[in-house]
């Protein structure tokens, strides 16, 4: 098979990313071909560049709306696919899945989106949830299969787009298993929380500090960057903990980090399925999570962690205290979540989910 995977943004490299970098990486080593398109340049770019990946900058697919710059990146996209020759288009990110799915039905391609997360889910603004909804009914039933990362998105497509229940399937992110040292082997004189998002306005890490300012006994690590950063380093030093958090800035892995942490938390406005997620549980920590999106699909509330209502700040305060307070349920809920992950989410699972559906549409 030739596969051409599309992506829009190029600054930042996010959990799409990684999900086309190892999903074209295995189909590389299977033997297949794999190609992708994107906007940039930028170091996602040179990310996958690095990992070996044959990648094809569209200068004009970026995600705002243009309509001169959107008619030029139509007329990238059909040009990549029609030097590369793809047996199967895969888009991923709203715009690349906008403009891949039209151009690749003016050449007769099959193509598949993947949503890793819609752009008219809540939590958005309703003017940027309208035109993308909007934008989605028009392109929704060129796709021959659409891929969602969540049970929640699979249900808000079928709702809302006009798209029939058996053209859509929910694959969940996987992602490879690492080697532990030990799972319940972490002593610290803290109790090591560790946070990895993005600061923007997806996460919400002040809330997230909220519920901790009355609380002691702990360090915060947040991993990531983004433009409210100094936002909430400012809300941090306002409540005086700011000597209670580290900020690490974007890290390339994060595994280290986790491994030597006890709990993780993601607090968020809204979200796909998240592999930060998934990372904590291989690395065998209880998580707490907002019910934002299909954030809490990978979760056992009350048994691999706890799964907390938006804005709900007094519950979140008292799972993070309960866990706290007690190691052994940090121990318990820790194992737990890492024996759900080696069931559910390593990435083979993924990947033979996926590459059935490439399998499917081509026959």
């Amino acid at each position: 098979m030739k596969i051409l995977f599309l992506v829009t943004r190029a600054d930042n490299i996010g959990g799409s990313h990684i999900h086309v970098r190892d999903l074209a990486n295995r189909l590389i080593e299977d033997g297949h071909q794999a190609c992708i398109g994107m906007g940039g340049p930028g170091p996602v770019v040179n990310h996958y560049m690095c990992h070996g990946l044959e990648t094809i900058i569209i200068p004009d697919l970026n995600r705002e709306i243009s309509l001169l710059k959107d008619y030029h990146a139509y007329r990238g996209l059909k040009k990549v696919m029609k030097d590369f020759k793809p047996d199967l288009v895969s888009a991923h990110s709203s715009k690349a899945g906008f403009l891949g799915r039209l151009a690749a039905k003016a050449l007769g391609i099959p193509v598949l989106f993947t949503a890793h997360g819609w752009s008219f889910t809540s939590g958005k603004s309703w003017i940027n949830r309208n035109i993308f909804l909007q934008l989605e009914k028009i392109v929704a039933p060129i796709s021959k299969k659409i891929i969602t990362v969540s049970d929640y998105d699979r249900k808000l497509a079928i709702n809302n787009l006009n798209i029939r229940p058996d053209d859509i399937i929910t694959i969940h992110n996987g992602m490879p298993d690492i080697e532990l040292e030990s799972i319940n082997n972490k002593k610290a004189e803290n109790v090591e929380i560790v946070m990895i998002a993005r600061f923007d306005n997806q996460k919400n890490h002040i809330e997230l500090l909220d519920a901790m300012h009355k609380l002691n006994g702990y360090h915060i690590h947040f991993i990531g960057d983004g433009p409210l950063k100094d936002k909430v380093q400012k809300y941090a030093e306002a409540l005086h903990i700011d000597s209670k958090i580290t900020f690490w800035g974007r890290l390339d892995s994060v595994s280290e980090v986790l491994e030597k942490s006890d709990i993780f938390a993601l607090i968020s406005n809204w979200e796909g399925f998240p592999r930060s997620t998934l990372e904590a549980m291989r690395s065998g920590l209880p998580v707490v999570v907002s019910n934002a999106g299909g954030a809490g699909e990978a979760v056992e509330h009350g048994v691999t962690g706890y799964i907390v209502e938006k804005g709900d700040v007094n519950s979140l305060e008292n799972y993070i205290k309960t866990l706290l307070l007690s190691e052994e349920k940090r121990k318990e809920m820790g194992l737990r979540g890492r024996q759900r992950f080696e069931a559910l989410y390593e990435f083979e699972i993924m990947y033979q989910k996926t590459l059935s559906i490439y399998k499917e549409m081509l026959v």
